[in-house]
C-alpha cells in the first residue's frame, strides 16, 4: 500500500509538471485546431488470444482529440484521451479519461522510467484521472508508427463501467504482462464517436 502511495504522489507530480508545459501532444496525430481527433483501434480474434492465455484484453480503443474544459472561457486547448478496453469474460466496456502531452522527460522521474517498458526519457504521457479530474488515475506512454499507435502500459489505470468519469469510484484496472504493449491501428474518427459522447470531460 506504501508503494503505491508513494508512486501515485509521484505520478501526480509528473502529472502537474507536464500539463504546465502544455505543449501539443501529438501534432504527428492530430492537428492543433480545436476539435481536431484521431480515433485508433484493436481487436484481437480468438486465434490471437488462444495463442496468448494470459492477456486479458480483447479489444481496445483509443481516442485524441483537442479541447478545453467544458463550460472554461479563455483556457487553451487540451490533448484529451479517452481510453477503451474489453476484458476476457466481461461483457462491459471499460473506460478511463484523461489528458496527453509531450515533454522531453516524460518518463522520467527521479532518474527512473516511469512507464519500464518504453525506453525513452522523452515521448508523449498520458496521465488519466482518478476520483476526479485532479486526482490522478495511472499513466501510460504511446508513440506513433507510421499510421498506427503503439501504447505502453505497465501501471494501473484507473477505468470505470459507467458512462461519466465523475460516476462512481472507479476501480483499477491491472495491466500485466501480457497486457503491456498494444499496437492499433488507425481508424476513421466515427469509430470512436461514441466513446466521446460515452466519457465526455467534465
Amino acid at each position: 500500500m506504501q508503494a503505491r502511495m508513494n508512486k501515485q504522489t509521484l505520478l501526480i507530480l509528473t502529472a502537474i509538471s507536464v500539463a504546465a508545459a502544455d505543449v501539443h501532444a501529438a501534432s504527428d496525430l492530430i492537428d492543433d485546431a480545436a476539435g481536431s481527433q484521431a480515433c485508433f483501434t484493436r481487436h484481437y480474434d480468438a486465434a490471437h488470444l488462444a495463442k496468448k492465455p494470459n492477456q486479458k484484453t480483447t479489444s481496445m480503443r483509443f481516442a485524441l482529440r483537442r479541447e478545453t474544459y467544458p463550460d472554461s472561457v479563455d483556457t487553451p486547448l487540451l490533448t484529451f484521451a479517452r481510453l477503451e478496453i474489453m476484458r476476457r469474460n466481461d461483457t462491459r466496456p471499460w473506460r478511463a479519461i484523461g489528458q496527453c502531452a509531450f515533454d522531453q522527460q516524460a518518463n522520467r522521474a527521479d532518474g527512473r522510467a516511469i512507464v519500464s517498458n518504453y525506453a525513452h526519457a522523452d515521448g508523449i504521457a498520458c496521465h488519466m484521472t482518478g476520483e476526479n479530474l485532479d486526482a490522478e488515475g495511472g499513466i501510460f506512454m504511446i508513440e506513433p508508427v507510421d499510421n498506427k499507435l503503439k501504447i505502453y502500459i505497465d501501471d494501473d489505470i484507473t477505468m470505470r463501467t459507467e458512462a461519466r468519469v465523475t460516476e462512481g469510484p472507479g476501480e483499477y484496472v491491472a495491466f500485466g504482462p501480457a497486457d503491456s504493449i498494444f499496437i492499433l491501428d488507425r481508424a476513421a474518427d466515427d469509430a470512436c464517436a461514441d466513446l466521446h459522447k460515452s466519457i465526455a470531460a467534465e
